[in-house]
């Protein structure tokens, strides 16, 4: 499969999963300030809470399967940015697959720690690629972590994509842990 098409196909992932962060955010923001779920939003919360620990599970996993057809199919070098969040990511997706096959709920915790640090790296990641000149980059020359081997629409980078998969991981952990305390208490 050509590296455009799987390129395309992660962009496409990459513009759903930020609408579903977006979304979150914006009931979170709703909560905080008026202390409850909108009315018609709440059933819909509470479908995809039943999902949630398996939306948690997806999102690395194919943020991992992603990166290792970028670096061991199509030849792209990942830079030391690069490899620190697959680092973040990679057991990100096996503890969550583990929390789930064995219903212990509260390893989930650990992935989204390690996401909330990938947040910040992919963050800096992106903010590299768009600002090389501000940056003292510490990556190989040979390699810069400011290069783009991906630039979708002119703004869908491996760290954006990265950065929406962690955000994810940040989104559905609490929502699946926070519909299992509503259900026991």
């Amino acid at each position: 499969m050509p590296v455009e098409t799987v390129s395309l196909f992660l962009a496409l992932l990459f513009v759903g999963a930020m609408a579903i962060n977006l979304a979150a955010l914006a009931l979170v923001v709703v909560r905080l300030v008026t202390g409850r779920v909108p009315g018609p939003v709440a059933p819909l919360v509470d479908e995809v809470r039943s999902i949630a620990p398996f939306m948690a599970f997806l999102a690395p996993t194919i943020a991992m399967f992603g990166s290792l057809y970028y670096s061991e199919i199509a030849h792209f070098e990942p830079c030391q940015l690069c490899w620190v969040q697959r680092f973040l990511m990679y057991p990100s997706s096996i503890l969550l697959g583990i929390s789930m096959l064995l219903k212990q709920p509260k390893l989930a915790w650990l992935p989204f720690a390690l996401s909330v640090v990938g947040l910040g790296v992919s963050s800096y990641h992106r903010a590299e690629q768009q600002w090389p000149n501000l940056f003292t980059s510490s990556c190989d020359p040979a390699n810069p972590c400011s290069g783009r081997w991906v630039d979708t629409w002119g703004f869908v980078t491996i760290p954006t994509m990265a950065f929406a998969a962690f955000g994810l991981v940040c989104v559905f952990v609490p929502l699946s842990l926070l519909g299992r305390k509503e259900a026991t208490s």
